[in-house]
């Protein structure tokens, strides 16, 4: 049987009979006498809409029925069905973008498409070339976009194998009798079961968003009609705010963010430097005024990168074992010997207290959710450098 969403993609409304209501879970199946909704299949995802005042959840094919899932029982009769009509425009438009897309790639490079998913914000195609350059990108999508306003007819029909063997398909049909063709006027003939626009001019434009690497291919991420002119006019948005922001006109804009990025990684390297020398000069306090070689220094606002720091420069200016705690975490350096092992420490006397974290003999980090057990962490360093004292002539 060939449903209303093969014969007339664009019907939004249509009465038919309810044949079969049944229970599934929290929902129901239903099966009808003909349905405008487009089960799942072929990359495109299903329909959503109204049948009565039942919300239209999931759509699918079974055997030689397709199953609507509804939030509601149905009576059996007849039902007024309503498609939810942006969300099926959206997938004629993408569905029939990828079409050209792919026709595109195949008859200007000969890259045949692999892959197809019609998401919720944007749709893709795996191309079989493992890289594309930008100028390729750039010449298919232009080619896409003026073959989208010569408005070609898009149209379909049903045919047998040996009708379809004497098309130039670009791709084997997956069915061995009443193959579905789309054809987009002379210019692409596929095989496919989705729903389609009536012509070109109605997908608006194409947009590529981006590419990326993908099992060998490259995956293409592209937008259509209604979608890329919303993509379009929040990123027109995002550079009149940063235009202005920057206090630059729009084409001076790149250079622009690329000079201040530059002066910020600058000014980082200097930020970077300071603190380094900072801490140089706090580790030669702690050690100055140190009664021993343990130092438990608590770091009131600093980064765990930051105790690294102050760790480091203390143990490089003799033998010391140092806990420098920063926020939620500690670290641990020696520069005593092989013992105390810092990793070792964390594994024995953190992780029971709920710490996380590991090292080296000479350097540990341990973070606690706990503040109270990082405290006990505390003690207990305290207490094991007192102990230790002779051993390592601590005191």
């Amino acid at each position: 049987m060939r449903y209303r969403y093969y014969t007339d993609p664009f019907l939004a409304v249509l009465d038919a009979e309810v044949l079969a209501v049944k229970p599934a879970g929290d929902n129901y199946h239903v099966v009808l006498s003909d349905t405008i909704f487009y089960p799942t299949g072929g990359g495109q995802p299903h329909d959503t809409g109204w049948i009565n005042d039942a919300e239209v959840q999931d759509v699918f094919a079974a055997e030689d029925s397709i199953i609507h899932v509804v939030d509601r029982p149905l009576p059996i009769g007849t039902a007024r069905l309503r498609l939810n009509w942006e969300r099926r425009f959206y997938h004629m438009q993408h569905h029939t973008g990828q079409h050209l897309l792919s026709a595109v790639f195949a008859s200007a490079y000969g890259w045949a498409t692999e892959g197809f998913h019609l998401g919720e914000n944007y749709t893709t195609v795996d191309i079989a070339v493992p890289q594309i350059s930008e100028e390729v990108i750039g010449e298919v999508e232009e080619r896409a976009n003026q073959l989208i306003y010569q408005d070609l007819p898009v149209k379909d029909y049903i045919v047998e194998p040996a009708q379809a063997a004497a098309l130039p398909l670009r791709k084997a049909p997956s069915v061995e009798s009443d193959i579905r063709i789309v054809e987009i006027a002379g210019f692409d003939y596929s095989p496919c079961g989705g729903t389609h626009l009536r012509s070109t001019g109605q997908i608006g434009l194409l947009k590529i968003i981006k590419t990326e690497k993908y099992k060998g291919m490259t995956r293409v991420y592209f937008l259509c009609g209604q979608r890329a002119f919303a993509d379009y006019a929040a990123k027109h948005r995002l550079v009149q705010a940063l235009s202005s922001s920057l206090s630059t006109a729009a084409a001076d804009l790149e250079s622009k963010v690329k000079a201040e990025l530059e002066l910020r990684r600058s000014l980082e390297e200097q930020v970077r430097e300071l603190r380094d020398q900072l801490f140089a000069y706090q580790a030669k306090e702690l050690t100055a005024v140190s009664s021993g070689r343990f130092i438990y220094h608590i770091l009131e606002q600093g980064s765990a990168e930051d105790a690294q720091t102050l760790a480091r420069h203390v143990i490089a200016l003799g033998h010391y074992f140092v806990a420098v705690e920063a926020g939620s975490r500690v670290v641990l350096a020696q520069s005593l010997g092989t013992e105390p092992h810092c990793g070792k420490l964390v594994q024995t006397h953190a992780v029971p207290l709920g710490g996380k974290g590991g090292g080296s003999p000479q350097l540990a980090q341990v973070f606690f959710n706990d503040h109270d057990n990082l405290r006990k962490f505390r003690l207990f360093l305290q207490e094991y450098s007192q102990a230790i004292s002779n051993y390592f002539e601590l005191s």
